[in-house]
Formats: C-alpha cells, structure tokens, sequence
C-alpha cells in the first residue's frame, strides 16, 4: 500500500527505503557522512534494515560493510533507541564484471556512474532527480553488459532484501521501518512493499 492511500488506519506499519552510494565505499564519498547520520537521526525510526548478514551482526565484525553502514548508521542506532534489523542474505550480490568490450563498457559505465555522484551534496541528492534517475539507468546497463547470471543475481538479492523487510514488518506492527540499501536497489524493492496488505511504503521524509 503507498502512502497517500484513501482511508489509511493510524496504526498500520509505515516503512520507507533510502539510497546510499554504498558500491562506492573503497572511492571517498562525494558528501560527508554527517549528513547522513543527521538525516537518519531526524527521521529516528524505529527499526533501521540494512543489507548485512545475522552473523556480521551478532559477531559485531563491520569490516567488510560500507563506510556508511560501519562509520555511520551502526554508531547512530548504537546512541539511540534505533533498532537495527540485518536483511541481507548470506550471498554476497557480485560485482558486475565481463570480458572483452562487455568488460571495457563496464569500466566505461562505472566511471560515468561515479561522475554522475561525485557532485553530490547529500543523500538527498542521490535519492531524487536528475542523479538519481540517471543513476538508475547507469546500473542497468551495466548489470546487461555483465550477462544474465549478473541480472538474475540482481533480481535475487531484490527479493532476500524486499523479503526480508516484509518479515521486519510482519513482527513489528504499527513501527515505522527505515530500509537503507544501494540506491540501484531502491526502485525495485518498494514494489514489493507496496502489494504487502496492512503496510504503508512512504518516502523516507514523510515517514
């Protein structure tokens, strides 16, 4: 159900999805991460899904997640009431990669993909307009250049993520539920909130 829905109950659970450049973690990000703690921090939900395993959570081993998640939102929800839910699935989801001109488009595509972010002055910014419209098709391509297992490993994440997230909401009603994820991610995982009954998928600044 989207928020804006005829006659919504006041207790239904609300959840909303935020983009990060998190594919982007070995490069510097193009905003500092301040703006990402204070936008989450402003929006305080309750449960706060983030693509990681069980295990890195209950092992408390951030290593290999993005600087968003280890140096960011992890610190935040520790400081508040936040609740962290881990929804990402024990696969890690590929890099996309080919070879031959497949492979050299890629690189070619991944360089425009990080020009078009780089001037970026906040999360904001890459979760709406120009960049983020562009963004999405920038990634598409390069999943197509990388071939079908790239594509169907793609759809498969999509779903443990989306999933996942239903499963959040399931157990917590009436809370309001924030999903940060990699921006390509976004698009196709608030579908899958949308057709859950007793759910309201909003955008992250009206949750």
């Amino acid at each position: 159900m989207r928020s804006g829905d005829t006659h919504e109950p006041e207790n239904l659970t609300r959840i909303a999805v935020l983009g990060t450049l998190a594919e982007f973690h070995v490069d510097p990000l193009p905003y500092d991460l301040a703006a990402l703690v204070d936008l989450v921090a402003g929006i305080n939900p309750d449960l706060l899904c983030l693509d990681m395993t069980l295990a890195q959570w209950q092992q408390q081993d951030f290593s290999q997640l993005p600087v968003e998640y280890s140096e960011a939102l992890l610190p935040l929800a520790a400081q508040t009431d936040m609740v962290v839910a881990p929804i990402g699935g024990d696969e890690t989801m590929p890099r996309a990669t080919a070879v031959g001109w497949r492979g050299a488009a890629i690189g070619w595509t991944r360089r425009l993909l990080g020009w078009v972010q780089a001037g970026a002055s906040g999360p904001d910014a890459i979760n709406q307009g120009w960049r983020h419209d562009w963004g999405n098709r920038l990634y598409t391509l390069t999943r197509r250049l990388a071939g079908d297992t790239a594509v169907h490993a793609y759809h498969a994440h999509i779903a443990q993520l989306a999933q996942a997230a239903l499963h959040v909401a399931e157990r917590n009603p009436g809370s309001r539920i924030l999903v940060v994820s990699n921006i390509q991610y976004c698009h196709h995982i608030r579908p899958w909130l949308q057709q859950q009954p007793g759910l309201i998928e909003t955008s992250y600044a009206e949750l």
